[in-house]
């Protein structure tokens, strides 16, 4: 509290008492009595404030349920899914963490699992999903854009029989682009993320070269534009993938090149990115890392 007002009562106080004081201009001097002494006011030391306990931001799948789930379930959360054996490779990682970029976190369950997405690395997620799947293909994503446990989009992919060339649909409002459908390229790198290499256009309009069941090479049909895409995939011996290069635009330069790494176990280990966007920005690489000591408890 400022010590202002104080100070000027009692200036003003003393100056009022100064021509008493100092004599009234008369021959005779009034004697003034000194001012009663006040009796002292006691005053309580004020307690410190009670130190201020920090705060984590709310995990968006602190229960992983919605408000537009359908309950199925009875009302209890499925059991997280327990690795039967440690030889085999595990569904999908636990984290996915590129370097200066985002940071992908996963939970699975016997239906499917969540996938929580930090873009900035702030430690809150900005989009969530909740995926479904049947052995090792992802049946539906829901995404939430905000992580208010909303539904923004879903995709429901179906693919072509021994082929991981397939379709998607799409729902969203007109806002997140409307219903759509748009042909996919299943990776079989993970579950969980996306069903697939998303290719936007319908399947109708795309054209694939599968050789023993792989896409080898994909585009939308037509001339050059913005929104063409081609793509040249290539495999390991053991059907895996390997590389991605993609070509927005189809005008005949590599936009983006993934390459893909698995340990002896077909479990996937490291992801490399390399950008060539157009100038004048510049060449990037990034690389990601996989985590799956989830897996491991």
């Amino acid at each position: 509290m400022s010590r202002r007002p104080s100070f000027l009562v009692c200036s003003l106080f003393a100056c009022s008492l100064a021509p008493l004081a100092c004599g009234g201009g008369g021959d005779e001097t009034k004697q003034v009595p000194p001012p009663a002494k006040q009796p002292e006011s006691k005053v309580d030391p004020v307690p410190e404030p009670a130190p201020i306990e920090p705060t984590l931001p709310e995990d968006p799948f602190a229960n992983d349920k919605w408000d537009d789930d359908e309950d199925t379930t009875g009302g209890e959360a499925p059991a997280p899914v327990v690795a039967e054996t440690p030889t085999g490779p595990w569904p999908g990682p636990c984290k996915i963490s590129y370097k200066g970029g985002p940071t992908l976190r996963f939970k699975y369950t016997e239906a499917g699992g969540t996938v929580r997405v930090d873009g900035d690395n702030d430690g809150t997620a900005d989009t969530c999903s909740k995926f479904e799947r049947a052995g090792d293909h992802v049946t539906k994503v829901s995404i939430d854009l905000g992580c208010d446990k909303k539904t923004d989009l879903r995709i429901e992919p179906t693919f072509e029989a021994g082929s991981n060339l397939g379709k998607a649909k799409v729902t969203a409002s007109e806002e997140n682009g409307g219903n759509r459908e748009i042909t996919l390229v299943g990776l079989g790198a993970f579950v969980g993320l996306e069903p697939g290499y998303p290719i936007a256009a319908k399947r109708a309009d795309v054209d694939a070269q599968v050789v023993d069941g792989h896409v080898r090479k994909a585009s939308t049909k037509g001339e050059a534009s913005d929104d063409a895409t081609a793509l040249d995939i290539t495999y390991d011996k053991d059907g895996r993938i390997k590389t991605i290069k993609e070509d927005l635009g189809k005008d005949g330069s590599v936009d983006r090149k993934f390459t893909y790494r698995f340990d002896a176990k077909g479990n996937l280990t490291r992801i490399d990115l390399a950008a060539t966007p157009p100038a004048p920005a510049k060449a990037s690489k990034q690389t990601a890392t996989i985590d799956y000591s989830c897996w491991k408890k």
